[in-house]
């Protein structure tokens, strides 16, 4: 089995990054809105539970990527805040 590094002839498509970074940016905006809604509850609550288009495209407006992607062992990092 190949593994994927600097040595390998793997070449990633061009816009598989951008895939990426949309879904870290969904995850991490869901988080963020779960954690100002609802602190302290193990999944999704009533707050949650109803939101709006808007209101989750403001929290996925908010994420942001700080520098270039770090590669680790093979993965495709992004540091956000």
């Amino acid at each position: 089995q190949e593994k994927i590094g600097h040595d390998s002839h793997y070449e990633q498509e061009g816009k598989v990054q951008f895939v990426i970074d949309a879904v870290y940016a969904m995850a991490h905006a869901l988080h963020d809105m779960h954690n100002d809604l609802c602190t302290g509850v193990n999944g999704v609550c009533a707050k949650m539970d109803s939101i709006d288009g808007k209101t989750l495209l403001q929290y996925i407006r908010s994420v942001t990527f700080n520098g270039e992607p770090e590669v680790k062992d093979g993965k495709v990092l992004r540091w956000l805040h």
